[in-house]
């Protein structure tokens, strides 16, 4: 990551469409589940500052990894709490993939006819463009990869309450430490040690 002034504010765009994206299909999912309480929370817009949190966001733009504010789901308002909770996990890491994809996609047209703008885009500007189309694809696929985790905020812990509700009760009474953990796997280059690899194998299949 570049942590110049610039290299932040290229990153921002990428930040807040991941993440923003991420939580506003939960939302919806949730609320089309019949789960109300979200829309209570004012969840239910794709609006950045209700869905984004201050700290995962600047881990995100720091570590390449992080985290978005929670939605607070209430299970016992979904007639199949199962089928909830896998669409729940499932669905948001479907819509950040297929964006990651389609920018992933754009990136690499766009950089290839780049010469052809060039006489009306500088090349400055050229390569601001770039970058913010290719990063906006690196956050969205390592954001849909690293939410798998089932460790709270992340969006894995859905996918346990479906699969071993057991466990999960069991993790809630270790979350402190378990974000605390988190928190030093992201630090401590783990998360890009893990998951790098795969994220930039699926876009360099994508032709970035």
């Amino acid at each position: 990551m570049n942590l110049s002034l610039m290299g932040i504010l290229m990153a921002i765009p990428g930040v807040i469409i991941t993440v923003t994206l991420h939580e506003y299909t939960k939302s919806l999912v949730a609320y089309k589940l019949g789960d109300t309480g979200v829309k209570t929370q004012g969840r239910l817009a794709p609006n950045p500052l209700k869905q984004m949190d201050i700290l995962g966001s600047i881990f995100l733009v720091v570590f390449a990894y992080g985290w978005a504010s929670p939605v607070r789901l209430v299970p016992h308002s979904f007639k199949d709490r199962k089928q909830a909770m896998m669409l729940i996990f499932v669905m948001p890491f479907l819509v950040n993939f297929i964006v990651g994809a389609i920018f992933a996609i754009g990136a690499g047209i766009f950089s290839r006819n780049a010469m052809h703008l060039a006489d009306m885009l500088d090349m400055q500007t050229l390569i601001t463009i770039a970058t913010i189309l290719r990063l906006t694809a690196i956050y969205n696929i390592s954001f849909a990869l690293f939410s798998l985790i089932p460790i709270h905020p992340l969006n894995g812990t859905h996918l346990l309450w479906a699969i071993k509700p057991t466990w999960a009760v069991k993790m809630t009474q270790y979350d402190g430490f378990l974000k605390l953990g988190l928190a030093f796997f992201i630090i401590l280059g783990g998360a890009a040690w893990v998951f790098h690899p795969i994220a930039f194998g699926v876009l360099r299949a994508l032709g970035l």
